[in-house]
């Protein structure tokens, strides 16, 4: 959907519960007429503190929400992604402890690896000697 700023902010808008104007008007630092303006398209245009603001808040990229354009989910930056995705350091640690074994994966710990880089927190054990491929 590309549409107007209005219509992309009413589509971030439509499944969210109650409270989230007062929410979003706190964030921004405007009034809830603010929001509600917004979302009538009564301003012509929107100042650029608040659209990276509203963006941050719905997390979504600001160059879409200002035009359409792009992808429509930002990134999340990776200190609020901690507990979600390892750290750089963590990912590079991982990759240094498996080359340092000098053996190769099996499959079962190449599947837990790629779990635990998508996000999910699961302890890589050595494999016996037997499951080891040369």
């Amino acid at each position: 959907m590309s549409g107007t700023f209005t219509e992309r902010l009413k589509e971030l808008t439509s499944d969210v519960g109650r409270g989230w104007q007062a929410s979003l008007a706190r964030h921004c630092g405007v009034t809830r007429a603010a929001i509600t303006n917004w979302l009538s398209g009564r301003n012509k245009g929107i100042e650029s503190t608040h659209l990276f603001a509203i963006a941050d808040y719905f997390r979504v990229n600001p160059r879409w929400l200002a035009t359409g354009a792009g992808p429509k989910w930002a990134e999340i930056p990776m200190d609020l992604s901690k507990n979600v995705h390892p750290t750089v350091g963590e990912v590079l640690s991982k990759f240094e402890e498996v080359v340092a074994r000098q053996e190769q994966m099996n499959e079962a710990e190449r599947i837990e690896l790629y779990i635990w880089l998508v996000g999910e927190r699961l302890g890589l054990q050595k494999p016996a000697a037997s499951q080891t491929t040369a």
